[in-house]
């Protein structure tokens, strides 16, 4: 029992949106929204109160100050500093004051589409490109001259993996050369749904 209450306390705190108003479709469906944006969020290695915090803000569709972050998921002041902070170096979070304000207000896209973009962007950057670059770095690593299978068969296998990774990297690069559209991105997803690859 003591040990579980230790293991607990030192677990990072989660968000959980409180319990709806009575009669408050609205809130209902939001806090549905927000706890299954949540339990995905793992999935794509980042912490729950951060996918909690970007799924309110997005649900929601208004600035929210800190306070009424806080009071809607149950959330420290800290845990909510810091998790809007990492939201913002993601770029999908943006704070601001409104005119006449003193206090920061954060909203975040609410076009799911360019919200895409952003993530994906946002994840080549910090995950496929540093990988890349130590896959090269093992590569650089194995010494030119010694041509034994074990050394070679381990080269060949890098460079196999690298090749993917830049094969990932060209694929993003025709598809991002430029900012892509709403329309651009609906009509892609509808010439995939009509012609589908064999």
């Amino acid at each position: 029992m003591a040990d579980d209450l230790i293991h607990a306390l030192d677990e990072e705190p989660e968000a959980y949106p409180r319990p709806p108003r009575a009669g408050s479709t609205i809130d209902a469906a939001q806090d549905q929204f927000i706890l299954e944006w949540g339990r995905m969020s793992s999935s794509w290695g980042i912490n729950r109160t951060m996918a909690q915090i970007h799924a309110l803000l997005f649900v929601t569709g208004q600035p929210l100050e800190v306070n009424e972050i806080m009071d809607r998921l149950q959330i420290s002041r800290g845990n909510a500093s810091m998790n809007l902070r990492e939201l913002m170096d993601w770029g999908v979070v943006r704070r601001f004051r409104q005119p006449g304000d003193r206090k920061d207000t954060y909203i975040t896209e609410i076009d799911p589409y360019q919200m895409f973009i952003r993530i994906v962007k946002e994840r080549k950057r910090r995950e496929i490109d540093p990988t890349a670059e130590a896959i090269g770095e093992v590569i650089a690593k194995l010494p030119e001259h010694d041509k034994s299978e074990e050394v070679q068969s381990l080269r060949n296998r890098l460079i196999a993996l690298l090749e993917i990774f830049e094969l990932v990297d060209a694929v993003y690069k025709e598809i991002f050369k430029h900012e892509v559209s709403l329309d651009e991105l609906k009509s892609l997803v509808h010439r995939t749904k009509v012609n589908p690859a064999p």
